[in-house]
């Protein structure tokens, strides 16, 4: 092991480290073993020991230990040859250099290989009966404007056909949270968020309402349509590539809060939207597509909310959905359990 007047000595360390040692002194360890791949010792134990011995917090280890051995697993299992290597470092160098604050290349190369959809679930396991989650996308506004149930979310304008939602807030006994709140957001007709209309300063098609006592609530919008996310960049490339397209199905985006409940943030799908099988950020689950119906009777539109003229087309897309949600600690007792049931 070196000392520290060995690490200091112009003679065996440059200038450049000798200015960093001022600061901090790293800890050496002897090389004692020879790593060759068809050994007892590989690189991939050695990297590991070398972890084991410096790396101070266990999660830290953790998660570097299963890494750096699922890596070197799949460089093994697929015989990886140096050029296809620098194929990979120079794509992910170009996820880098093309990301923005507006399209992060890296969140939409985890989302189109699964990886987003796959932490959502393991960060929020869910019990049986309780409404599936997933990722709520770059177009969430944490402070949307509260409204009360039953109110429009669309302005005046908004391309599209108008929509009528109708939803519940239960817990695991068939019980009405009251007072849940329920941020809603989605894309018009054109399939565009507000957020993407240059000059955008008023909040349309979203917006945060608190359910009734009886956990119920509603609102008046705008048919959301399909729309594709950012393909003009690296991971645009490889969705092409594999043969996928980069089309999302229709879908609203919900986040539904309540006291001693488990947060839930999800999206819903209208059985008619394409792309239900191949949405490229695997968000879509058969447990949140549900049966739009079409409701054509002025005298239910009224009903609804909907003023005279509103209605353009002739019809009013009727949507509902009753969500489940878990208490904190009925998913506590289900991680708990889960986790007894692998050992």
């Amino acid at each position: 092991m070196a000392s520290k007047n060995q690490m200091t000595d112009p003679l065996r360390v440059g200038v450049a480290i000798r200015a960093q040692l001022q600061h901090e002194i790293p800890k050496d360890l002897p090389l004692e073993r020879d790593f060759r791949e068809g050994t007892d010792y590989t690189i991939t134990d050695h990297v590991v020991e070398l972890h084991r011995t410096l790396v101070k917090d266990p999660r830290t280890l953790e998660l570097m230990t299963g890494l750096v051995t699922h890596l070197h697993t799949f460089a093994r299992e697929t015989a990886l040859t140096h050029a296809e290597w620098t194929k990979i470092i120079t794509f992910l160098t170009r996820v880098g250099k093309e990301s923005t604050d507006y399209q992060n290349e890296f969140i939409i190369l985890s989302d189109t290989l699964g990886l987003s959809a796959l932490v959502d679930e393991l960060t929020h396991p869910k019990p049986a009966g309780c409404t599936d989650s997933c990722e709520a996308g770059p177009f969430y506004v944490p402070n949307a404007p509260e409204v009360p149930s039953g109110s429009s979310l669309a302005k005046a304008g908004t391309h599209g056909e108008a929509m009528f939602f109708s939803g519940t807030v239960k817990n695991t006994k068939g019980q009405g949270i009251k007072g849940a709140k329920i941020d809603v957001w989605q894309a018009d007709g054109d399939g565009i968020y507000d957020v993407q209309y240059p000059g955008t300063t008023e909040a349309n098609d979203r917006g945060k309402i608190v359910a009734e006592d009886d956990g119920s609530f509603c609102y008046r919008g705008i048919l959301p349509t399909a729309y594709p996310i950012p393909s003009n960049g690296p991971s645009g490339d490889l969705l092409r590539a594999l043969g996928r397209h980069p089309h999302r199905a229709s879908h609203i985006h919900f986040v539904l809060v309540a006291p001693g409940y488990d947060d839930l943030t999800t999206a819903l799908y209208p059985s008619h939207s394409p792309f239900l099988g191949t949405d490229p950020v695997f968000a879509t689950k058969k447990s949140l597509v549900c049966n739009v119906v079409e409701e054509c009777n002025p005298e239910q539109w009224a009903k609804m909310g909907f003023q005279d003229g509103e209605v353009t087309n002739g019809r009013v897309w009727v949507w509902t959905y009753g969500f489940v949600l878990p208490t904190v600690e009925e998913v506590k007792q289900f991680t708990r359990k889960r986790g007894s049931a692998k050992l």
